[in-house]
């Protein structure tokens, strides 16, 4: 089977989600072309994390030796109290990359297939095919478009406005972006690995230090080069109410999701947000000026060491958006589920919305209006749960990590402290437990990714034993909370787990703080099982 013949797709944004689109397609035999605003394509930002299932797909598509080769495996985020106390870690087995890889995969585009700036402004349709307009007047003519230009997408304000027109626009999709977080990332200059010994290591580790009563913390990560990466962010309450403020003007002008195109398209382009200021960057760095840097010295060493140019300023917007298609429009990454960047979640999850959607493509019969329908829709049931679980994740991480007060402090400790390290891996990966392969193509040559379920049973039956092991040792202490875990099965360990935590911190929080953390414990448990199809973990009975 392959796609019906002359087929051509419209591809708008040259990010990372456009320049894979345009990849895939073109293994798949897809005639594309990508229109880009900006003039000339700058990646922004310092690192891009990206799960091992990614990678599967990279290998699939002969990308995978190159794309090792400028990054660095992670092996999990470690927390760090303001006086460099370690408070836990959390393994993710990520890979972290510069932003070379957008240049790289920009490479494997043909340059009459990419053209830069082009600012869309309108998207008609016919029957037979789709018309992009662009500001500068020109045209493009394809079967469908799709929308990869990022969180303030022209492509979806222009279909969300045609819905609206009809009455079809849910009402949640005409509220605007959220944000109240924001953070200033930099990359180092090349660094001494005489100072900095940690640039030797083969793998990285991403060093979190929080911030003592206050919201403001610094993230640090070593990548290829000799360089170190680092974020400073936290809360943005001037953003949050100016945020409110556009909101209530938007509702009353009857706005879809952002009033203009010309201030989303900005947006799209410079990847900065609103009200950007030099003096705003420096005045962030300026809380931040007493940290210790773990790896020696002031985290100002660092700040100073980096590049004006290789600093920005970045809003951390979020929003799920219920409506991904319409007609030939189909919306791909942060243009349809704009997700705040931790665990790496938004480039991960746009590229498998572009493996999806290639495979579904390459099944098309035809390239009439009405073949599209069924098959966006089978695009949108298999990614959007999906989706909102990363989306979700994320969230959640980033408000364990910049929450302050006694409730957050007792989080952090059950989380980083309490869990178990399988349990945490088991979370993490639940976010892919969507794994497409090209189908189109030869599978992988080596399954990077593990299996999830089996990790977790071995695990957790490591764990159990390291549990008996314990008792035996502690057998003079018979009211040990442990005890009662002996002749369990360990379907009932992790609540066993749940329990002996609560027992250790009873004595500093309220009975309402453990309540509440224990039916968030049920839930997540819940989804996670419903996520991976799976039965309860079942090791044997000790004897």
């Amino acid at each position: 089977m392959a796609p019906p013949a002359g087929m051509r797709v419209i591809i708008v944004g040259g990010g990372l989600a456009g320049l894979m689109m345009g990849i895939m397609l073109d293994q798949a035999g897809i005639d594309y072309h990508i229109l880009e605003q900006a003039s000339r394509l700058r990646p922004l930002g310092t690192s891009i994390s990206l799960h091992p299932v990614i990678r599967d797909l990279m290998d699939q598509l002969g990308l995978l030796e190159e794309m090792e080769a400028m990054s660095k495996p992670m092996r999990g985020i470690t927390v760090l109290s303001a006086k460099g106390r370690r408070m836990g870690r959390i393994d993710t087995r990520t890979n972290k990359r510069r932003p070379d890889l957008h240049e790289f995969l920009k490479s494997k585009i043909s340059p009459e297939r990419l053209t830069t700036g082009k600012r869309v402004i309108d998207i008609t349709e016919t029957q037979s095919d789709v018309t992009v307009t662009c500001m500068d007047e020109t045209t493009y003519v394809g079967h469908l478009v799709i929308g990869a230009d990022g969180a303030y997408s022209a492509v979806r304000q222009i279909m969300y406005k045609k819905l609206q027109a009809k009455g079809l626009l849910p009402e949640v999709d005409k509220k605007p972006l959220h944000f109240d977080k924001q953070c200033v990332v930099g990359m180092t200059a090349p660094l001494d690995p005489a100072r900095y010994p940690v640039l030797l290591d083969e793998q990285c580790e991403v060093k979190v230090l929080l911030g003592k009563d206050q919201h403001t913390s610094m993230w640090f990560l070593p990548l290829q080069g000799n360089r170190i990466a680092w974020c400073v962010g936290g809360p943005d309450p001037h953003q949050l109410l100016q945020s409110t403020d556009d909101s209530a003007s938007q509702t009353s002008q009857g706005s879809s999701s952002h009033n203009g195109a010309s201030r989303g398209s900005h947006h799209s382009s410079t990847g900065h947000g609103r009200d950007w200021y030099p003096e705003t960057i420096v005045e962030i760095c300026e809380d931040v000026r007493n940290f210790k840097c773990p790896y020696g010295g002031s985290v100002m060493d660092l700040i100073e060491a980096t590049p004006k140019g290789l600093v920005s300023k970045v809003l951390l917007e979020e929003k799920m958006y219920r409506t991904w298609y319409h007609g030939r429009i189909v919306l791909v990454g942060d243009s349809c589920h704009k997700i705040v960047p931790f665990f790496g979640q938004g480039a991960s999850q746009a590229i498998l919305d572009c493996a999806c959607l290639t495979n579904l493509f390459f099944d098309l019969r035809s390239t009439e209006a009405d073949s599209f329908l069924p098959l966006f829709q089978e695009y949108v049931d298999t990614r959007m749960e999906t989706s909102k679980i990363a989306s979700d994740s994320s969230r959640e991480f980033a408000d364990l990590i910049y929450e302050q007060g006694f409730k957050a402090d007792i989080a952090r400790k059950i989380v980083l402290r309490y869990t178990p390290s399988w349990l945490l891996r088991m979370i993490t990966g639940t976010i892919h437990t969507d794994r497409p392969f090209l189908k189109f193509l030869r599978p992988p040559a080596r399954k990077v990714y593990p299996n999830q379920l089996q990790e977790a049973q071995q695990e957790a039956q490591h764990q159990h034993q390291q549990l008996q092991q314990h008792m035996k040792q502690q057998t003079r202490h018979h009211n040990h909370p442990l005890m009662h875990l002996k002749h369990q099965p360990s379907s009932q360990s992790l609540q066993s787990l749940q329990t002996l935590s609560l027992q250790e911190l009873e004595h500093q929080q309220s009975m309402q703080t453990l309540q509440e953390w224990k039916q968030q414990q049920q839930k997540s448990m819940q989804q996670l099982r419903q996520q991976l199809s799976m039965p309860q973990l079942n090791p044997r009975h000790s004897r």
